[in-house]
């Protein structure tokens, strides 16, 4: 439980740090009404309710249940954790790197189903499918609903 609340308390001053430093961004006479900060602050607003989310589940867990638990836990290991996010890392640079040569939207499908595959999901017509669903939802918020223009041959 304490390593649980630890984490929230983590991402809340995660948030809080991402919050002031989004608030920080200056106005430009070009800017729309969302402003270049109008982003950066949602994100840090989402990101202080899901720690708040987490402490609370953490919170009521631990008053429902009914014996506590005293088992060891196991955890991975270090190395472990260590090679999985540097494979997430490595999807994210070779996203960055071909994202401006094939556009955004075949970047993106190709990054999301690069993350499901890697994550344990078996190459398959679902994979596809959440993988273009996915990329398409991206690019409606940030395109359509944003204007936020994307980069590449297929930014449309």
């Amino acid at each position: 439980m304490a390593r649980d609340l630890f984490a929230s308390v983590a991402l809340a001053a995660i948030a809080a740090g991402y919050y002031f430093l989004a608030s920080g961004i200056g106005t430009s006479a070009l800017a729309d009404e969302v402003g270049a900060s109008g982003l950066p602050i949602a994100y840090a607003v989402v990101l202080a309710v899901i720690a708040c989310l987490m402490a609370l589940q953490t919170v009521l867990r631990r008053l429902l249940q009914h014996p506590p638990e005293r088992a060891p836990r196991e955890g991975p290991e270090f190395a472990y954790v260590l090679r999985r996010a540097g494979g997430v890392l490595a999807i994210g640079i070779g996203y960055l790197l071909i994202v401006t040569v094939v556009g955004y939207l075949i970047a993106l499908v190709a990054v999301l189903a690069a993350m499901l595959i890697y994550l344990g999901e078996r190459p398959s017509g679902r994979v596809a499918l959440a993988a273009v669903g996915g990329a398409g939802l991206f690019w409606l918020l940030f395109d359509r609903l944003l204007g936020i223009p994307m980069p590449g041959l297929w930014g449309l």
